[in-house]
């Protein structure tokens, strides 16, 4: 029987901000390691984005070798912390295990987590080679791209546009999934290994990307999908709508009072989760509106499940049409939707839920400021796999990657090391 991760009881979770998910005991990590039927083609490797050697490290885990599962993770992913915590591990490594078909998959995500605080951090820089690199965006890219770096023997300077380092990691997932504290220890253990952060210094603003060319050997653009996508409804401007970038930075970790009461959240993501959870935490009752049915509903099941859980409303085919009120927002006002010989279809009937708030989550998009100073000011650059059209610019996470995930921004962050690595010995 799988070993499921220790939860806070649904009355503890919505009170406070803390980590709901309470991580492995070493007893139960062993037991869970032991379950791994230690396949000869082990598939939940190609199921991780990064490849991780899930098998190997597992197998460790069962041995005590913590140090040594710590190593092997780090191979391919050195911020294990992360992954360990918000891994889409369903749709990836633990959804290609093949105990999945039984929904006994090993919970290789938790045993993750587990080697992330038990084993020692053992990377080191590499053999210094008089290269600087640039890294535009503190985020799961950008860190893990500066530790790769770091560790090929280049010099790394990170630019953050934001006062707070670690990008979304630090502001976009709320404190019940991820502890601010543990960014803020990793971004410290990579600092100590010789990664330079600097703090607002937003790039097309106070430094043009121009001037990244032209002081360092190679650029890394890291910048990720942390602006909202606008919509573009009548009563969009009322007191009271908000997109969940604004809404996640001023109340994602708590510690804020929040006067609203009645809440409506329209998307389907995690980050529309994501902004329903921190509302109920909010004292908030809340009601999540998704266009289409669950079946396609782009969240993680386990947060849907947690959000449940928590006593948050879903309501489905329903589609925004207007924000209504005299001065701030009372209503939301939705157009139904029909399913017709498999296809959604609008109807003329309308629904109205009342909100004295409401959170638009219905996608992000990157800041496309950064490429001011630069030929392609005011246009969207182009990219083909970390390569952008730039000669010395590479792009990793978000801005490079088709999924938004901390894993597939390490493993693009990986990849582009390896292309700035390649760039630059091509150049001598």
């Amino acid at each position: 029987m799988r070993t499921e991760m220790p939860l806070l009881p649904v009355d503890e979770r919505v009170k406070s901000f803390k980590e709901i998910e309470l991580g492995y005991s070493l007893e139960q990590a062993i037991k869970e390691a032991g379950r791994c039927l230690q396949c000869k083609n082990p598939v939940c490797i190609e199921g991780c984005p990064a490849k991780v050697d899930c098998k190997a490290f597992i197998e460790q885990v069962m041995l005590g070798e913590f140090d040594k599962a710590l190593e092997i993770i780090e191979e391919k992913n050195p911020l294990a912390s992360f992954t360990g915590r918000v891994c889409a591990e369903e749709a990836q490594c633990e959804g290609a295990c093949v105990l999945a078909k039984k929904n006994q998959a090993i919970a290789i995500k938790a045993l993750e987590r587990f080697v992330s605080e038990h084993g020692k951090n053992m990377w080191k820089p590499g053999k210094g080679n008089g290269k600087k690199i640039a890294i535009v965006g503190s985020g799961p890219a950008g860190m893990a791209a500066s530790i790769e770096l770091r560790k090929k023997g280049f010099e790394a300077e990170v630019f953050e546009a934001l006062p707070q380092l670690g990008g979304i990691l630090s502001w976009g997932i709320p404190g019940y999934r991820l502890d601010p504290k543990s960014v803020g220890k990793v971004i410290n253990d990579i600092k100590k290994k010789g990664v330079v952060f600097k703090e607002k210094q937003k790039i097309g603003r106070q430094k043009k990307l121009s001037e990244l060319m032209k002081d360092f050997d190679a650029v890394l653009l890291a910048i990720g999908e942390g602006k909202a996508k606008d919509m573009d409804l009548p009563g969009i401007e009322k007191q009271g709508v908000l997109y969940w970038d604004k809404f996640l930075q001023g109340f994602g970790a708590g510690g804020k009072s929040f006067g609203s009461k009645k809440a409506v959240v329209i998307g389907g993501g995690n980050t529309a989760l994501d902004s329903a959870r921190v509302l109920k935490r909010l004292g908030c009752s809340v009601t999540v509106a998704y266009r289409r049915n669950m079946p396609f509903m782009p969240c993680n099941k386990s947060e849907f499940v947690h959000a449940m859980e928590e006593g948050i409303e879903f309501r489905m085919q329903l589609k925004p049409k207007a924000f209504l009120g005299k001065e701030g927002l009372e209503k939301v006002a939705f157009t139904k939707i029909e399913i017709e010989k498999e296809r959604f279809v609008d109807t003329k009937e309308v629904e109205e839920l009342e909100a004295d708030v409401c959170v638009v989550a219905i996608g992000q998009e990157y800041d496309a400021s950064a490429v001011n100073g630069t030929e392609l000011e005011g246009k969207a650059i182009k990219i083909n796999g970390v390569k952008t059209e730039l000669w010395g610019v590479f792009a990793a996470g978000d801005l490079a990657n088709e999924e938004k995930t901390v894993v597939h921004s390490v493993a693009s962050a990986k990849k582009a090391a390896d292309e700035i690595e390649a760039y630059l010995n091509e150049k001598k």
